[in-house]
This record gives structure tokens, sequence and C-alpha cells, in this order.
């Protein structure tokens, strides 16, 4: 059930179908609030339109979820820096090289 419903919320972000999209990711992340995958494709469609300052909170909370996972520091530090925010963006790119040099 789980990656059905993230295998929909991906294929509306894939067709840049971002509302649904949301929708969708925001259902999956109601039926499974510890789904880090869920959070992050969430922020990734917030920062798809813009929505820079939304799109950090939802990969924020994929960090609370997973924060041994590189990628959602990557992933924060790339919507740090769309919203300008170079120091944040280049202390989220710290942490995810640590924690691959760590892995």
């Amino acid at each position: 059930m789980k990656e059905e419903l993230y295998d929909r919320a991906l294929s509306y972000f894939g067709n840049n179908e971002l509302d649904a999209a949301i929708d969708a990711f925001n259902d999956l992340i109601n039926q499974y609030p510890d789904y880090a995958d869920g959070y992050v494709g969430l922020g990734h469609t917030y920062e798809r339109m813009g929505r820079y300052d939304d799109a950090i909170e939802a990969i924020k909370k994929s960090i609370e979820v997973n924060p041994n996972d590189p990628l959602n520091y990557t992933s924060l530090s790339v919507c740090y820096q769309r919203k300008g925010m170079i120091p944040e963006a280049e202390e989220a790119m710290a942490k995810s090289k640590e924690i691959q040099m760590n892995m």
C-alpha cells in the first residue's frame, strides 16, 4: 500500500501535476508518518513550485524521520540555495558529506 501511494504521488510529480502530487504525498504522509521518502517527495514538489519555505519544512521533517540519509541533507541544501540562504546550504551539504564518509 505504501509503495502504491508513493508511486502514485511520483507519477503526478513526473507529469507535473503538482497540486495532485502534493495531495498524494500528504495522503502518504498521513498514513505513514515515518516514511521519510514521502516528506522528501513533498519537499521536491514544493521546490518545483517555488515554495521554498514549504519545501524546507518538509525536508526537515524527512531528516527528523531519517537523520542518517545524506540525500535528505543534499535536498535541504538545494532548497536553501534556491532561497539564497548560502551559509545554511553549505552547512546542509557538509552534513551530507559527513554522513557519506561515515557510511
